[in-house]
């Protein structure tokens, strides 16, 4: 009998208990890859919208948003109600400082 996609998703997020490293992103399947993309590029994401961007029922969003958090790709924001959990992507430009340069990288190079 075949997986259904929820099934895949779950498996896949479960394959390992690291965090999620934004190399790792390109190897999930549809619909989950393009999701989490999604995600990565807007920075945050309400359980409505994952529910619809993943197309599963509101429980199942609900499963892979938990292993999510667990997996530290989602931190839960401050913006969230208990009716409607607002997640933040953990590797999103904007939760991450920028890194200068070093000083002497032109020195370096040439």
């Amino acid at each position: 009998m075949s997986e259904t996609p929820f099934e895949v998703t779950i498996r896949e997020l479960k394959s390992s208990a690291a965090e999620i490293r934004p190399s790792e992103l390109m190897f999930f399947s549809d619909p989950l890859r393009s999701t989490l993309n999604f995600v990565n590029r807007a920075g945050k994401v309400s359980l409505t919208e994952l529910t619809e961007k993943l197309g599963f029922t509101r429980e199942e969003a609900k499963q892979v948003a938990d292993v999510l958090l667990a997996r530290k790709f989602f931190t839960l924001a401050s913006a969230s109600t208990e009716e409607e959990p607002i997640y933040e992507s953990h590797l999103s430009s904007a939760s991450r400082p920028a890194r200068r340069p070093a000083p002497d990288l032109w020195g370096k190079i040439g």
